[in-house]
Order: structure tokens, then sequence, then C-alpha cells
């Protein structure tokens, strides 16, 4: 009765778990559709392509920089005091001239009325006008800069360059955390079945055990040490089923599915015939890691910085032109257009000896760069070695797990013959029952592994 009640808990509590799966809303999926969600779903990766977009507009920014600068722009002014100019002018009026004859000198008429200047008085002319409007328009052109606007372009250029590498980078994360959450997910869910079968495997094995301890061919102990061994192997399936929960709960967070969604991976955990391409694996890496490409762009971008450092004492050539369309326009009041050029040259005398520091600024963070590049490739040497030493021990595992699988399926199927014929004890048949579960998962797992180290192998290279 007591062993009746364990058989009806252990059945109550698997059915509690298998209720609670399907109530929940799955989605099956195969290992692509893993990562394309994940791709899809991943908030970094979406800040990465708009970090791409700000250096692609950055990019456009600086170009701006070569061609001429337009600008409008309007104003009124009213003058308080009008500056005016004062001077001294005759003060002419309209005579009669007398006519004298030239023999006898006397007065014979009058010509007629002539200005003739009678006087003085004061003149005060204004140099402008109280309202004044303007209207204009301004083409600036920087003309000469000792390459101060190519090198900013070209760091802008690098800087995008950089930008999309990081994404790329960000990209290989995210397929390779998909990937990875993916088998620990297919693996833990095969393992559970895996493990289910065994249970089954050793309950029937009870069951026989109970039925030759009814005939008097079993003793009580045959009897106990199976049921003992039942009740571990239940706790080891729950145990085991409620990690595969937890598993598809990580990859559901890796996709970014919506909560209460249960993602389900199916696929098959069968070892590849060819592997991938391990031959030049560190000149490949060091061609295509996207912390490398982004590394590089940062040294280049560091040379340019200190190219314009050392031009920032240089003198700049520009060009202004303004046309105006203004009232008053010279001492006329009314509207009227005008316009002025210049040619203008800039250069700093002296800055406190800041430009000569930011020299050294410049300087030092390209050392930095440059360092930090190199301790990177170093880093991934030892990277790719790593990976591709656990491929290959991940391969070979796959070989030697395979093949004791076989030795255990063999050993088992004896193991049955001999029990039920007498010639094996209770005791040793569970050992046999357990070695076989054993080597079934760790063969799983060796499959298993054998995809996450091929990912973290083609990763390592660049070409994930």
């Amino acid at each position: 009765m007591k062993r009746n009640k364990r058989l009806i808990l252990i059945v109550v509590l698997f059915f509690v778990q298998v209720v609670s799966v399907v109530s929940a809303d799955t989605l099956v999926l195969t290992v692509e559709q893993a990562v394309e969600l994940a791709l899809k779903n991943n908030y970094q990766l979406k800040q990465n392509e708009e970090k791409v977009q700000e250096a692609a507009a950055g990019k456009g920014v600086a170009f701006g920089n070569f061609l001429p600068q337009v600008s409008l722009s309007g104003s009124y002014t009213r003058l308080g005091t009008v500056n005016q100019f004062e001077m001294v002018a005759p003060v002419y009026k309209m005579l009669p001239l007398r006519v004298y004859d030239p023999i006898s000198g006397q007065i014979i008429g009058f010509t007629d009325s002539v200005p003739l200047p009678v006087g003085a008085d004061t003149v005060r002319m204004a140099l402008g006008s109280q309202n004044n409007y303007l209207l204009r328009g301004t083409v600036q052109q920087t003309l000469f800069t000792w390459g101060k606007l190519i090198n900013a372009y070209q760091i802008a250029g690098l800087s995008l360059e950089a930008q999309k590498a990081a994404r790329d980078q960000a990209r290989q994360e995210t397929k390779f955390s998909a990937l990875q959450a993916f088998y620990q997910a297919l693996l833990a869910g095969k393992s559970a079945e895996l493990l289910n079968e065994s249970y089954e495997q050793l309950r029937r094995h009870v069951e026989q055990v109970e039925k030759l301890y009814d005939n008097g061919l079993a003793s009580r102990l045959d009897v106990m040490r199976a049921q003992v061994s039942l009740t571990n192997m239940a706790n080891q399936v729950a145990q085991v089923k409620n990690g595969a929960e937890l598993a598809r709960a990580a990859l559901a967070n890796v996709l970014g599915l919506e909560p209460g969604t249960v993602p389900l991976p199916q696929s098959e955990l069968e070892s590849e015939t060819t592997g991938p391409d391990t031959v030049g694996a560190l000149r490949r890496a060091k061609e295509n890691r996207p912390e490398l490409v982004q590394l590089r762009r940062l040294v280049e971008i560091a040379d340019r910085s200190v190219r314009i450092a050392r031009t920032a004492n240089l003198p700049t050539l520009f060009a202004v032109t303004n046309f105006d369309y203004k009232k008053p326009v010279g001492f006329r009041d009314e509207w009227g257009k005008d316009w002025n050029a210049t040619l203008g040259l800039s250069m700093p005398v002296f800055t406190g000896l800041a430009n000569y520091h930011k020299l050294k600024q410049a300087q030092s963070k390209y050392r930095q760069a440059f360092l930090s590049l190199k301790m990177v490739e170093s880093a991934i040497a030892i990277d790719v070695q790593a990976a591709l030493a656990s491929l290959v021990q991940e391969q070979n595992n796959i070989v030697y797990q395979r093949e004791n699988v076989k030795v255990a399926e063999e050993a088992y199927r004896l193991a049955e013959e001999r029990y039920q014929n007498g010639l094996l004890s209770n005791l040793e048949f569970l050992d046999i029952q357990l070695q076989l579960t054993q080597s079934r998962v760790a063969y799983l797992n060796a499959l298993a592994n054998y995809q996450v180290a091929r990912a973290r192998f083609l990763r390592a290279v660049g070409e994930f």
C-alpha cells in the first residue's frame, strides 16, 4: 500500500508539470528561428543600429563643411540719435543788377533778378536715417585649412565603420547567446525525455522483481533496492524536468519573447560529418573579428586627430560675401540693393599653450588606441586557440560517448537476459541500467556541447 501511494504521488506530480506546460502559450522553434527572433527583439542591437545611423549622419555633417554656408538674416534698427554734419553755407537772394551808361556813368536800367549772396547760415546734414531696415543673404566658404576639414571628414567615415563593426560584434554575441540557450534548453528537454524512458524501464523492472518475489524467486531486499532506485529515478526525472523549464525560461528571455510564452526547441542532436574549416583560424580571426576592425578604425581616428592638432596654430583662409536689400541706401532714405565681399585670414597667435597640450593629448590617445589593439590581438589569439581545442575535444568526445552508448546498450540487453534466467543479481542489473542512462545522457551532452563549441569557434574567427 505504501509503495502504491508513492507511485500515485509521482504520477500526480508528473501530471501537474505536464498541465502547467501545456496551459502556457508554446512556441515551437528551430535553431534558425531562435536566432532570428533574438536578432529581431534584442534592444542592444536596436541601440547599435541607431548608433550606426548617428555616425552616418555625422559623416554627412562633416561633408557639409566642404560646401558653402548660406544664411539669411533680417533686422530693424531705430537710432535714438542720428549723427549730423554741420557746415556754413551762403544765403542767396534774387536781386536785379543795375545797368550803367559807360559814357556818362548814369543808371540806365536794371537786369533781370539773379541769385546773389546776401549773408551766411549754418546747414546740418543727417548722416543716416533714424529707421534702418536690412535683409541680408550671406555666403561663406572656407578655402584652405591645412587638411583640417579632410581629416575631420575621414574621422567621421572611420567612426561610421567602427560603429558598424560594433554592431556586427553585438550581432555575433546575440546569435551565440541565442544558440547556446537554444541547445541548453533542447538538451534539458531531451535529457528529461531520456530519463523518463529510463524511469519506465526501471518501473517495468520493479514490476518484474515484485513478480519474482511473489513467486519466491527474489528476496525482499531485491524488491526494496528496486523500489528505492525507482524513487531516486523519479526524483531525478522531476529535477531534470524542472531544469528543462528553467532552461526554456532562459531561452525565452534571450529571445525577447512575451511573458508567458514558452519556447519549445525542436532539433535533432546529431554529430556532423564535416566540421568547420579550422585551417588558418588565427589569420581569419585577425581579418574578420569585429573587435579588431573597430580598434583599427579607432587607431586611424586617433592618427587623424593628431594631424588636426598639429595644424591648430596654422592660419585658415576663408571668403564671405553679403547681399543686402536695405533702407536707407547711402544718403537716400529708400530701399535699395548693396553687396560686399571679404577675403579673410584667421590665425591664433597665443592660446595659453592650449593647442600645444591638445597635441600632446591627441598623441597620447593614439598610443593608447594602438596598445589596446595589440592587447586585443593577443587575447583573440588565445581565444581562437581555446575555441579550436574545445571544438576538437567535443568532436572526440562524441566518438567516445557514441561507443559507450553502444557498449552500454549491449550490456543492458545481456543483463536483462541474464537476470531473467537468474544469472545476474538485482543489484548488478540496477548498476548496468544506471550506466546505460548515464552514457545516453553523456552522449546527448556531447552532441549539444559540440554545437556550442562549433558556434564558439566560428565566433572566435569572426565568421559566426
